[in-house]
Formats: structure tokens, sequence, C-alpha cells
């Protein structure tokens, strides 16, 4: 027998837990994820692995972790190699105009803002037009969270928080079980808040991004292990500030202020690399435009409507280096995950 049969063995006689159950869970992590001002060492000490890490019978201990990065579940072209004549115009950058000209030419063009930036300008005024709707701290949240994956059966858990994060209720075996929230990490208000407090100007919030994922490699691999929206860690600090702002916008999913969501995206319309794309669709088939800043590799869905968050999209990528007990084990495919269902409702078992 080998060790992967030993693990799938061990303590087979424990039932697996209901996946409402696990969507408790997940909840506060997310939530937990998004407390910028935690003390970053106690953070660390907490931080989850990623829901899709290794996929061993439930109650069995994992004993590896794969590298991951994101799917691109719909249709889109390889983003251009930096230098080649296809790259694209970055915020900020202008195109170096001819010099052959003479001293009384026409002056040179102003820069032209990338598409990303031409998008996430448009969702920051179409978000900014929204009214203002805060749920009350005693409101509940019910949301139906969908993960799929390649190679495995799609998950849907659904779960009820309230608004300030005090309780929590999902369905365990029929039951509706109602609890205290005991993990601190705030719930929907918390999240709220956090966006709430985020200064105006693009160059402050991106500055209060670096402040929390650092401005070193080994500080954002610190962060990415964290969060949801980073599988990779960043390798600029433009992908560290964007994999931030994603994650306080996916942690948004319960309400968020209007402003600050649009204060949100045109800090993003500021960051280069950015790069959008069209046609992709989130884990439950819905349409959206893909934001990224790795070329890519994951996706930040957005709602080609209303520019709200509905998703995000990863693609794994195979690892020689990945082991277990000194055998390799690779693991390639894609991954999304979507807030299929998010409603504000008055009491939990409500929809």
């Amino acid at each position: 027998m080998n060790d992967l049969d030993l693990v799938r063995t061990m303590r087979a006689d424990v039932p697996p837990p209901a996946p409402a159950r696990l969507a408790a869970g997940r909840s506060r992590i997310l939530a937990a994820a998004s407390r910028p001002h935690r003390n970053r060492i106690l953070a660390a000490a907490s931080r989850p692995h990623h829901y899709w890490r290794l996929a061993l019978p439930v109650g069995a201990v994992t004993v590896a972790a794969a590298l991951a990065v994101v799917a691109v579940l719909g249709g889109t072209a390889t983003p251009p190699r930096p230098g080649s004549a296809a790259t694209p115009d970055r915020p900020g950058t202008a195109v170096t105009p001819s010099r052959s000209g003479s001293a009384g030419s026409h002056p040179p063009p102003a820069p032209r803002a990338s598409l990303a930036a031409q998008i996430l300008t448009v969702a920051a005024r179409t978000v900014a037009a929204v009214p203002t709707s805060r749920p009350g701290d005693q409101q509940w949240i019910y949301t139906r969270f969908v993960q799929t994956q390649t190679g495995t059966p799609d998950q849907s858990d659904e779960n009820w928080i309230r608004f300030d994060g005090l309780e929590q209720a999902y369905y365990q075996d029929g039951q509706l079980i109602v609890q205290p929230e005991s993990s601190g990490s705030g719930g929907p208000l918390d999240s709220y808040d956090t966006l709430a407090a985020l200064p105006s100007a693009p160059a402050a919030i991106l500055a209060a991004a670096r402040h929390v994922v650092g401005t070193t490699q080994r500080e954002w691999e610190n962060w990415s292990s964290g969060s949801v929206v980073a599988e990779l860690a960043p390798k600029t600090v433009g992908d560290a500030e964007f994999d931030y702002l994603a994650l306080l916008l996916w942690n948004a999913y319960a309400a968020a202020p209007p402003a600050a969501l649009a204060h949100v995206y045109q800090a993003m319309a500021e960051i280069p690399g950015v790069t959008v794309a069209r046609g992709l669709t989130n884990a439950v088939g819905r349409a959206g435009i893909g934001v990224s800043a790795n070329g890519g590799v994951s996706w930040l869905l957005l709602d080609p409507l209303t520019y709200q968050v509905i998703g995000l999209n990863e693609r794994a990528i195979s690892q020689r280096s990945v082991m277990v007990k000194g055998a390799p084990i690779t693991f390639s495919g894609t991954i999304a995950m979507a807030w299929a269902d998010v409603a504000v409702v008055a009491a939990p078992g409500q929809r």
C-alpha cells in the first residue's frame, strides 16, 4: 500500500460534512481576508489553504498543496508580450512621436488610454450612479456560492450571515443551524466599512494597497497565501495592488458604498499592464468582462451592464516541484468561483 492509499483510507468511517456546513467556513475565510488592519503575523498564522489545493476525501490529512493560477473559461486572445509590435498601450505610457517634423509641426498626440483603463473608467461612472443601499446590521445576507473545477463535481453551497457578522446559519441534514459567528472577522459589515474608509484619489488608494501587501516579493508571497483572488504571488507592485483591490471587490458581495467602488475602479485603471477580455463566463455560465493584471492567468469578472463583480476564473498550471513524500504530483485544469445568488433577507432560511 502506497502513501496515497493510506491517505484515502485514513478515518474512512468519519462522515463528510454537508456542503452547506463548509460554506460557513468559507464565508469566515473570505471576510477575514478583507481585514487589512489586522496584525500580519496573526493573519498569516490563520490563513487557510485555497479551496481546491488537493482533492482528497473529507476527513483525510492533506499532504500536499498545489500551486495554482487562473482560468480563461471563455475565448480570449493571449496578451502580446511586452516589447512586441502588438503590445497595447498602458495607462500613463505615451506613444513616442516622430521627430522628423520641423519646429513648427504639430505637438505630439496625447497618450491614448488603454482599453482596460477605458472600460474601468466606464465601470467607475456606472457604479457611482447607483443609489446607496446599506443593509441594517441585523439583516441577513443569503448567498449561494458555486465553484467548478476541472475533473471534480461542481460544488454549490448555501449560507446565511448577519450583516454585522455576529451570527451565521446553514442547513445540515435538512435542519437549519443558527449559531454565533466566532471568527471575529466582522462579516459583510467589515468589508463595507473597509471600502468606505478608503481615500478617494487613485494614487492614495494604490498607496494604501501597498501598505497592506508590501513592496517586496517575499511580502507579496506572504500576503497572497491567504487571498482567494491571488493563486500565484504577484510578480510586480502593480500585480499586488490589483490583487488587493480585487479582493476588496470580491468580499463586497453583500453591499458596498457606490462612491468607494467607483474609486477602486479608477485606481485599477491607473495600474500599468491591466488587460481586459470580453466573452468570458463565470461558474454558472453568466457572461462577464474579465479584468486581469497578470496577462490572463486570473480574471476578475464584471457584469457587462452593472460592472458588479460576478466571479473569479483561474487556470491551474502543472508544477513539477509539487512533491508528496518524494513523489511528484502535477495539477492542471481550470477553476471558477461565483456568488451565484446574493440577497438581503429578514431571517436565516429565507432566499
